[in-house]
Formats: C-alpha cells, structure tokens, sequence
C-alpha cells in the first residue's frame, strides 16, 4: 500500500489514528488538504500513501475529535466551511467507507462544537463514546440545547456525553468531583477501558497545565484533580493544542505529551505516582509543534516509536518526525 515517493500536504488540526500498522489520517486545516481520501502511513517502512474513500464524510473536516474501536474509527464535531458540526461518523479501515451514524443538527445535544476531547470506554462488554469540553457554537442557531449542570462561557462548554453505539443513543451521565471549568484544546487520553487522564487546555482563565483523572461508570463520571505541589517539583507550563498518548511499560502507565502552545517542550506522566519528568535535549521538529498529531506504535516491549505529524503557523518543522523511546526507569 506505502509509497516513498508521497508526501501529505502541511496541515493541523487533525488527528493519525492507529489501526494495526497503519495510521490513518483524514482532513486537518491546511492549503490543499484532500477531504476525499485517507492518508496512510505504514508504520513498518515509514512511508505514506492516499486511497479514496466512499460513503459520506464528515462536515466537520478539522478540530473533529476521533477514535478507533476494531477496524472502525469513529468522528465526531469540528469546523468546516459550513461552521461548526455535532454529527458523529464512522470509517472503516477495510472498506475506506464512511457511514454517517449521528448528523448535524441544532435541536440535539452535544452542541455543535470543535476541539473538544473523545475517548472510547467499555462497560458491560459493550463499547461506548466519551465526549467531553470543546469550542461551542452558541451563535449558529438561537436556543441550542444545553445539559443539566454543565457551564456555558467565554465560547466553551464542559458537557459530558455518552454515546452507546449499539442503540444510537447519546446519554448524560452524573458528574461527580472536580468537574473542570468549559475548556477546549486540551488532551484526553485513554488509561484503562473506564478510565481517563486529561490535561491543560484553553479556559476562560487563560491556558491550563492542571491534571485530571476520571473514572467513568454506565451511568456517572468522577474527575480527580491531581494537585501541583508547586515549588522544586517538576510540573509543565500552561498550553493549548498539545498532544498526548499513553505509553505502557513493565514500570506502569506513563502519559507522553509534546509541544503546545506556547510551551514547546516534552513531559512524561507517571500515571500511578501522579509525577511528571521533562525529556529534554529532543530536536525543535518535534517540539515546535502545536494541534500537531501524535500516535504511539510499541516496536519491542521496550522500544515506542512516537510519530508526529504537521502543526500550527508557530511550528519550526511539519513533516513527519518519529522520537524512538526506549525503556528506563523514572
């Protein structure tokens, strides 16, 4: 399927998702962007190639949220020419067709919104959506459904919602804890099948750097602030439009988050000890980055290639860079 010869055109706001050697990539904001096919990268010999997709795409073609489940990758929100989009979307890697599972529409919630964070959870056997924050658009229709007991301000919202596959269904859950203020541009990613840890973001307090870890159930949501000690302890700055995947080693969990605006850096997260580590000396091409995407492929049980792609007008580089992390102790 891969070529050496193609390269995909600049671009951010978009995302790679991994399907077994592959990432796919779709759509992203960016002169020359073909909305009409997915972008391959075989993850074995570094090379990309294009394949035209079937069905129907979604409207929300950058600042989207996505996710895989098996072999389909599921999309949901973002911007496009026709302003901002709740529809949810569904693409399989086998067939390269889209199938629209939830359209657009002003009289449902979640409300039309972009950057705003998804993640997949497991309860029951059964595969649910998490979707939580974003940029809302309160402008495109006059009374745009609201949740019970979310905040709306400053163009941002901190909804929660279900989405239950099987039966097309969205669902409130009851939020417990450290529910955070509406934020958008931040990094949501997957610990275990019913657990999640989010970090920095926009807000209308200015950018973030705070931790959160959240517990989902069928039915309610609990999110745990994790506290910065301040002082000597090593914690990253505030930023908006990082990103960030888990990486799994024989010492725990750890969250591995690069660049940002206008933090352009590197931090892994223990997830266990809640303690972050800078890794420094790491080349501006990967650090200069901002609403870049990022994928994680474990090579060897100690061995992660992390591999990034495009950013923002403030990135110093925007083609593909791959960071080889190899195992250590922290």
């Amino acid at each position: 399927m891969a070529s050496k010869n193609y390269q995909p055109v600049e671009r951010e706001a978009h995302s790679t998702v991994k399907v077994g050697d592959y990432l796919y990539m779709w759509g992203g904001a960016g002169s020359g962007v073909d909305y009409d096919v997915m972008e391959v990268y075989h993850l074995p010999t570094g090379a990309w190639d294009q394949k035209p997709t079937t069905g129907t795409p979604p409207p929300g073609t950058w600042g989207y949220s996505s996710v895989a489940i098996g072999k389909d990758i599921y999309y949901f929100g973002g911007s496009g020419g026709v302003g901002y989009q709740n529809s949810l979307h569904c693409f399989n890697v086998d067939s390269f067709k889209w199938r629209e599972l939830s359209p657009s529409s002003s009289d449902r919630d979640p409300m039309k919104k972009a950057y705003c964070g998804m993640i997949s959870a497991n309860f029951d056997g059964e595969a649910y959506l998490v979707i939580i924050g974003g940029i809302i658009s309160i402008y495109q229709y006059i009374n745009p459904p609201k949740q019970p007991d979310a905040q709306y301000s400053g163009g941002r919202c901190n909804e929660i919602h279900y989405y239950r596959i099987s039966s097309d269904q969205w669902i409130s859950p009851v939020v417990t804890g450290d529910r955070p203020p509406p934020i958008s541009s931040f990094t949501l990613t997957s610990v275990t099948n019913n657990t999640a840890v989010m970090f920095g973001g926009a807000t209308d307090n200015g950018w973030s750097n705070k931790v959160y870890m959240i517990s989902f159930t069928k039915t309610s949501v609990n999110i745990l602030e994790v506290p910065n000690p301040g002082g000597s302890v090593q914690w990253p700055k505030e930023r908006y439009g990082h990103s960030s995947v888990l990486i799994t080693t024989s010492s725990g969990r750890h969250l591995l988050m690069v660049g940002g605006r206008s933090a352009y850096d590197v931090w892994l997260l223990d997830i266990n000890k809640r303690n972050w580590k800078e890794l420094i000396n790491l080349p501006d091409n990967v650090t200069n980055r901002y609403r870049h995407s990022l994928s994680v492929w474990s090579v060897t049980p100690t061995t992660n290639w992390i591999i990034e792609f495009g950013g923002g007008f403030e990135s110093h580089s925007t083609d593909t860079a791959v960071i080889e992390l190899i195992y250590f102790k922290i």
